[in-house]
């Protein structure tokens, strides 16, 4: 058994990529299922009034923020 993986053998090293490939596509179909099932199709809500930049504040430091 291998206990490092400097000292492991290609054989390992090929099942690590594979497993962490496997683990990869698990969780996209995971997170793929999970958003297509929402019944929100409108994507992200936004609450509360409408905020628009319209007039320049200085912070302190001198930094002008719009």
């Amino acid at each position: 058994m291998n206990h490092s993986l400097i000292s492991a053998s290609g054989n390992t090293h090929v099942k690590i990529a594979a497993l962490a490939v496997a683990v990869s596509l698990i969780f996209v179909a995971v997170v793929s299922a999970t958003g297509v099932s929402r019944s929100d199709a409108s994507g992200a809500r936004a609450y509360g009034p409408v905020v628009k930049a319209t007039t320049m504040v200085t912070v302190a430091g001198g930094a002008s923020i719009r």
